[in-house]
């Protein structure tokens, strides 16, 4: 039985080192020679920076999960992510959600046993990114006024969250994660609350509110 494979092309607002034209082609040969059933699907003028801005890359990510689809293919990794902790949340998701990522540059392939060895080095790579995301957290709240810092010692905690974790929350959201599941995740991966306490689905949702 063949695969259903999504080939997602982008094209952003940046000079662009390769067009649609040649991602698509790269996709639609692989297809040919690996007998997939393939579905191109293209996002104009997209950022990479987070997966939450682009409305056609969410839509595959759904139908991935809904079992509409087996695999999400693209030519090179940067037209799917430009930020390794991103590609390897969705990594994540397609182990969890049981279906694949194939990542033609990088030779990421999970349907493979050598492409899975691949995506566990990419995640390697992810985990010392969020890690750095920490520090800068844990390194601007060193800098905070002394004043600041005696209103948190008495309780009155100022909210201080990257920019990063808010926009990891906002995509998990909109990826179908439940408020829980988010907690949960973002404890396993040591990602730190503004005051430096335990994620509660309330948190969550304040985060998610103000967004």
């Amino acid at each position: 039985m063949s695969k259903r494979v999504i080939g997602y092309v982008r094209v952003s607002t940046s000079k662009q080192d390769i067009g649609p034209e040649v991602q698509a082609a790269d996709l639609t040969a692989e297809a040919e020679r690996r007998g997939w059933e393939l579905e191109l699907r293209r996002e104009d003028a997209a950022s990479a920076s987070t997966v939450t801005r682009r409305p056609v890359l969410l839509q595959a990510l759904a139908d991935l999960k809904a079992g509409r689809a087996d695999v999400l293919a693209v030519s090179k990794l940067d037209r799917l992510s430009r930020s390794v902790a991103d590609f390897s949340r969705i990594l994540d998701d397609a182990e969890r959600q049981r279906w694949d990522v194939v990542c033609l540059d990088l030779g990421v392939d999970t349907t493979t046993l050598t492409g899975r060895a691949m995506a566990q080095v990419t995640a390697t790579f992810a985990e010392m990114e969020r890690r750095r995301i920490g520090e800068r957290t844990r390194a601007a709240m060193a800098t905070l006024p002394d004043d600041v810092r005696d209103r948190m010692r008495r309780g009155g905690r100022p909210r201080v969250l990257s920019d990063e974790t808010a926009q990891r929350i906002r995509g998990m959201r909109e990826q179908g994660m439940t408020l829980k599941g988010i907690c949960e995740q973002l404890t396993a991966d040591g990602v730190p609350t503004a005051t430096g306490g335990k994620w509660w689905p309330a948190t969550v949702r304040k985060i998610l509110e103000r967004a």
